[in-house]
C-alpha cells in the first residue's frame, strides 16, 4: 500500500532566490499595427476583429529567427505589450522580411485595386519604419499574493517561463534504460510541449509504427498556495504512418514540421518543431494548408529547400517523417484515422523516470512540490462487497444489487411502469439488449421472437417493445436552399427526421421513458452533417423518451453483450434511476444533506447541430427522497423537475438562450446561480462546481479571487460570507486537467528506490497540513481493463522482458483537485452569530465530495456523481437554427 503520492509539479525554490534572465524586447508598434488592422479587417463583413492574428507570425518567428526565446501575448492589440523576447538583438531586416511574408496573408483572397493599394502601402511601411529594441531583466519567479492568499505570477510568465524551461531542457538529452532521447520544443496556446525527435520505431505484425514521448509544461496556480507552480504532464505522441493517411470528410490534421533556418549564415542547430494544420478546402475539394501554417509561408522565404505539399505528405507520411532534403514533417495521429499499433499513455515507473529528469533540469530555481499524504478515514461510501468466488456470497451480492436497481427505477418513475423501446438494425443486438434488460432487473425468462415483453415484479412493471429502426437510421440530407445557412439546412433535416421518429414511436406516458436505438458507427456517415443521431434524439424526446445509442456489431470491436449492458446502464442513468450510496465520513455533515451541481454547457457553431447555444444545468440530489431523488431546475417553469424531464426540456428548446454578448451571458448566469442558491437554502447543501467549466461566466472562481468561506461573483466587489447564500451551505470547487493542464499528473513513489512506483486510491493533502487546510487531491484506481498492464512497463525504450510494450494502453486516472471554498468553519459561525453549531472539518467536506465518485453501478467516476449527471445533460443541449431567417 502506498502512503504518499508525488505530483508532477514544481514551485520556485525560496533557497535559490529569484531567477533573472536578460532579454532584448521588441513591441509591435502602432505604425505597423494600425494599417495592418485595416488590411485584416477587409476580410470580415461582420464581427470586426479587435487584434491582429499574430499567432501565425509568432510561429514563423520562433521557428526561423535565431536567438528568439518567446513571444508575448496581446501584442497584436497594443503597442504597450512586449511582442517578443530575444537573447540577442536580431537584425531588423530579418524581422521585416518575416513580417512582409505574414502581411501578405492578411487581406482577402479576392483582391481588388483598392486592396492591392492598401497592401502595397503596408509593405512600404515595413521598409520605412524601424522599431526600437529595449533591454530588460525579467524575474522568471516574480509573483505577488492575492487577498485570499493565492500566488499571482506576472502575467507574461504564463508564456515566457515555459518557453525558457523548454529551451533549457532541449539542450539536455535524456538517458533512459541505456537509450538516449533528444527533445524539440513545440509552442502551444497554453505553455509548451517537448517532443522526442526523431520518433521511435515499433514493428508489429509487419507494420511499422512511429511514436514519440511528449511532455507538456505550463504555469499554474493553486487556491490559497503562496507559490505558483510549473506542471509537467507526460504522454505518447503517435504519428500517422499508414499510407495513404485517410482523413474523414471535413476533418483536418495537425502536422509538426522540422525545418532548417532559411538563412544562409544561420546556425544549423534545430531546437523547435513548428505546429501546422491541414484542413479540407471545400472550394478546391482537396486538403490544403491552413493559411496561417508555417508550411504555407516558408517556401516564400526559403528557395533552397523543398517543403511538403499536403497531398505528398498524406501519400508518403513515413518518407517525410524520415526527412527529404533536410526537411521533415510528421502528421499527428488521431483516432479518426483508424487504429494504431502503439497504445496511448505511460505507466508510473516510466513517468517517474521522466519526471526525475525534469526535476534535475529545473534545479536550482525550482523544486518538487511536497508529496501528499493520505487523509485518514474511510475513502469509499457504503458499497456492495467485491465479487466473490463463493456462490452463496455472490448470490447475496447479486440480490442486493438488483433490489437497489429496482428501487432506483421505482423512485425515478413513481407509479408508472418502465417502458423501453428498442429500435434495432441487427437481430443479435436486439436480443442482447432484451437479455441485458432482463439481467439488469433480474426479470423472468421470456419466449424468443416476440416483439413485446411485459413483466410485473413486485410493484414494478416493465414493458419492452422491439421494432426495426428501418429508414430512420439512414443518413440525413441537409440540402441548402438559396439564402439558407448550413445550420438552417441541417435544422430542417433534423426536424423532418425527428417528426418521423416521434410518429413511429407513438405517444409516451406522463413520465419520461427510455428508447435504446441501434445506429451505424459515425465513420459510416462520410457526407457532411449526415449523421442522424441528433435527429433521432430530438425525435425520441418529442415522443417523451430519453435516448441511448448503441452501434451495430460490425462497427465496434467490443462484444455486443457487454455493450448492451452498458447501454442499459446509461439508459437507466438518463431516467434518473441512480442515487449516491450512503457515505462513511466518520462525522456526519448533516443527516438531510442535499447535493447541488452546476454545469455550464457551451455549444459552438461547429457542434453537432451547427448552432451555438449556452445553458446552465443545475442538478439537485436528495438521496433520501422516495420519489425523484434526482432533479434538475427547469428555469421556464421555475421548479425542480425529475432528471429525465429536465433532459427532455433541454432538447425541446429550454436551452435556446438567445443572449448575444459575453457580458450579458455572465450576468444571466450569475443571476441564475444566486436564484438557485436561494431555492435550496431551506436545508443543508453541498454545492459542487467545476472551476474550469464555470470560470468564464463566474469570474469569482478564478484562483486569484478566492477567499476562504466567501463568495464573489463578478470579481470586482468585496466577497460576501458564504452564509449569506445559505446558513448551511458548503461549497467544493473541482478542477481537472482539462485542455489547460490545470491539475498535474501524479504517481505513488515506492517506499524505497528498489520498489516500483504505482498508483493509489484515496483522498490526499499536503503533509502536516493544518486543520483548516482547504485543498485536497482525489484519486481513484484504474478501470479493470487497465489493471492488467504492469506498472513498471517501459514503452519509450522497450525491454527484452516485454518486447511488445509499446502496444499496451496505459491507463492513469487523473487526480481531481478539491478545494473546500466554504463550510461551517469557526469564522463563518462567528460571523453568523451561531455558537450552538459544531464547526466543520474541511477534510470531512472534501471526503464527502470524494466519496461521491464511487457507486456500485460504475467504475470510479471522473467527477462526483451529481456533477457527472449534470455534465451528461450536455448531450441534450442540441439547439436548432430558426426556420426562415438567415443565421450565418
Amino acid at each position: 500500500m502506498y502512503h504518499l503520492i508525488n505530483m508532477t509539479a514544481y514551485e520556485p525554490d525560496p533557497d535559490a532566490g529569484p531567477w533573472h534572465e536578460d532579454y532584448r524586447i521588441l513591441t509591435f508598434p502602432d505604425e505597423w499595427r494600425i494599417p495592418f488592422m485595416d488590411l485584416y479587417r477587409r476580410r470580415w463583413r461582420r464581427d470586426q476583429p479587435v487584434s491582429l492574428p499574430v499567432s501565425s507570425l509568432n510561429d514563423l518567428l520562433r521557428s526561423t529567427a535565431p536567438g528568439l526565446v518567446a513571444t508575448g501575448r496581446g501584442a497584436g492589440a497594443s503597442a504597450e505589450v512586449p511582442w517578443f523576447y530575444s537573447i540577442d538583438e536580431m537584425p531588423i531586416e530579418l524581422v521585416t522580411t518575416l513580417l512582409a511574408s505574414w502581411v501578405m496573408t492578411l487581406p482577402p483572397d479576392d483582391e481588388d485595386t483598392e486592396q492591392r493599394s492598401a497592401l502595397d502601402q503596408a509593405l512600404t511601411l515595413i521598409e520605412d519604419y524601424e522599431p526600437d529594441w529595449l533591454s530588460e531583466t525579467v524575474n522568471l519567479t516574480a509573483a505577488d499574493t492575492s487577498p485570499g492568499g493565492s500566488a499571482r505570477p506576472e502575467q507574461r510568465l504564463y508564456h515566457l517561463l515555459p518557453e525558457r524551461i523548454g529551451a533549457r531542457l532541449t539542450t539536455r538529452p535524456m538517458t533512459l534504460n541505456g537509450s538516449s532521447l533528444s527533445f524539440r520544443l513545440v509552442s502551444r496556446d497554453q505553455g509548451v510541449e517537448l517532443v522526442s525527435w526523431p520518433p521511435q520505431t515499433y514493428v508489429r505484425k509487419r507494420q511499422i509504427w512511429r511514436y514519440s514521448a511528449v511532455m507538456t509544461i505550463t504555469v499554474q496556480t493553486v487556491p490559497f498556495a503562496a507559490r505558483f507552480r510549473v506542471h509537467v504532464s507526460y504522454g505518447i505522441r503517435r504519428w500517422a504512418t499508414q499510407a495513404p493517411v485517410l482523413l474523414p470528410d471535413g476533418r483536418g490534421a495537425s502536422v509538426l514540421l522540422d525545418a532548417p533556418l532559411p538563412w544562409l549564415d544561420a546556425a544549423n542547430t534545430r531546437d523547435r518543431l513548428a505546429l501546422n494544420s491541414l484542413a479540407f478546402d471545400r472550394s478546391l475539394g482537396v486538403l490544403a494548408w491552413n493559411r496561417r501554417s508555417l508550411a504555407e509561408l516558408l517556401p516564400g522565404l526559403d528557395l533552397v529547400h523543398s517543403y511538403p505539399k499536403p497531398a505528398e505528405l498524406t501519400a508518403e507520411p513515413v518518407t517525410w517523417m524520415e526527412g527529404q532534403g533536410g526537411v521533415a514533417a510528421g502528421i499527428v495521429y488521431s483516432t479518426a484515422m483508424g487504429t494504431h499499433g502503439v497504445g496511448a499513455g505511460l505507466m508510473p515507473l516510466e513517468r517517474s523516470l521522466l519526471d526525475r529528469w525534469i526535476e534535475d533540469g529545473l534545479r536550482p530555481y525550482f523544486r518538487r512540490v511536497a508529496p501528499l499524504e493520505r487523509v485518514r478515514g474511510k475513502s469509499k461510501p457504503v458499497l456492495l462487497p467485491a465479487r466473490s468466488k463463493d456462490p452463496i456470497k455472490e448470490e447475496l451480492r447479486s440480490r442486493r444489487l438488483v433490489q437497489a436497481r429496482r428501487a432506483a427505477v421505482r423512485a425515478a418513475l413513481g407509479e408508472q411502469p418502465l417502458l423501453i423501446d428498442v429500435l434495432w438494425q441487427n437481430e443479435q443486438t436486439r436480443d442482447e439488449l432484451v437479455e441485458a434488460i432482463r439481467e439488469w432487473l433480474e426479470l423472468p425468462p421470456i419466449a424468443a421472437g416476440a416483439d413485446e415483453h411485459e413483466w410485473q415484479v413486485g410493484n414494478l412493471g416493465v414493458i419492452v417493445r422491439t421494432r426495426p429502426l428501418e429508414n430512420l437510421g439512414a443518413p440525413l440530407k441537409a440540402d441548402r436552399r438559396t439564402g439558407q445557412s448550413r445550420a438552417q439546412a441541417l435544422a430542417h433535416a433534423i426536424r423532418a427526421r425527428s417528426a418521423e421518429t416521434a410518429a413511429y414511436l407513438g405517444p409516451g406516458t406522463s413520465t419520461a421513458q427510455l428508447a435504446i436505438v441501434e445506429t451505424l458507427g459515425p465513420d459510416r456517415f462520410t457526407a457532411r452533417d449526415s449523421d442522424p443521431k441528433s435527429a433521432l434524439r430530438h425525435g425520441c424526446a418529442a415522443a417523451g423518451r430519453v435516448s441511448q445509442f448503441i452501434v451495430v456489431p460490425e462497427d465496434s470491436e467490443e462484444p455486443v453483450e457487454r455493450r448492451a449492458l452498458s447501454a442499459v446502464a446509461d439508459g437507466m442513468r438518463q431516467l434518473g434511476a441512480v442515487v449516491p450510496p450512503q457515505q462513511r465520513l466518520g462525522e456526519e455533515l448533516a443527516p438531510d444533506l442535499q447535493y447541488l451541481a452546476l454545469w455550464y454547457v457551451r455549444r459552438q457553431a461547429g457542434g453537432p447541430t451547427r448552432q451555438a447555444g449556452q445553458y446552465l444545468v443545475a442538478l439537485r440530489i436528495r438521496p433520501d427522497d422516495e420519489h425523484h431523488p434526482v432533479r434538475g431546475w427547469d428555469d421556464a417553469r421555475k421548479e425542480w423537475v425529475p432528471y429525465a424531464q429536465l433532459l427532455l426540456t433541454l432538447i425541446a428548446g429550454g436551452a435556446a438562450e438567445d443572449i448575444r454578448t459575453a457580458a450579458d451571458r455572465r450576468d444571466a448566469v450569475q443571476r441564475r446561480i444566486r436564484s438557485l442558491l436561494y431555492q435550496v437554502r431551506d436545508r443543508p447543501t453541498l454545492l459542487l462546481v467545476n472551476s474550469g467549466n464555470l470560470r468564464d461566466a463566474w469570474p469569482g472562481l478564478s484562483n486569484g479571487q478566492l477567499v476562504r468561506d466567501k463568495i464573489s461573483f463578478d470579481g470586482d466587489r468585496e466577497p460576501s460570507w458564504i452564509a449569506l447564500y445559505g446558513p448551511d451551505l458548503r461549497v467544493v470547487l473541482l478542477r481537472d486537467a482539462n485542455s489547460r493542464e490545470e491539475t498535474s499528473q501524479w504517481f505513488a513513489p515506492g517506499a524505497s528506490e528498489d520498489l516500483t512506483p504505482g498508483l493509489a486510491q484515496g483522498l490526499w493533502c499536503t503533509r502536516n497540513a493544518d486543520e483548516d487546510n482547504r485543498v485536497f487531491a482525489s484519486t481513484v484506481d484504474r478501470p479493470p481493463a487497465g489493471r492488467k498492464v504492469a506498472r513498471d512497463l517501459l514503452k519509450l525504450v522497450p525491454t527484452e522482458s516485454w518486447p511488445h510494450a509499446p502496444a499496451a494502453t496505459a491507463s492513469n486516472p487523473q487526480a481531481l483537485e478539491l478545494t473546500v471554498l466554504g463550510c461551517l468553519s469557526r469564522a463563518v459561525l462567528e460571523a453568523s452569530g451561531r455558537s450552538d453549531v459544531r464547526p466543520d472539518q474541511p477534510a470531512i467536506v472534501a471526503a464527502s465530495a470524494h466519496q461521491l465518485r464511487f457507486h456500485d453501478e460504475y467504475h470510479p467516476l471522473g467527477r462526483p456523481l451529481p456533477l457527472h449527471l449534470a455534465r451528461q445533460a450536455e448531450e441534450y443541449v442540441l439547439p436548432l437554427a430558426r426556420e426562415g431567417s438567415y443565421e450565418g
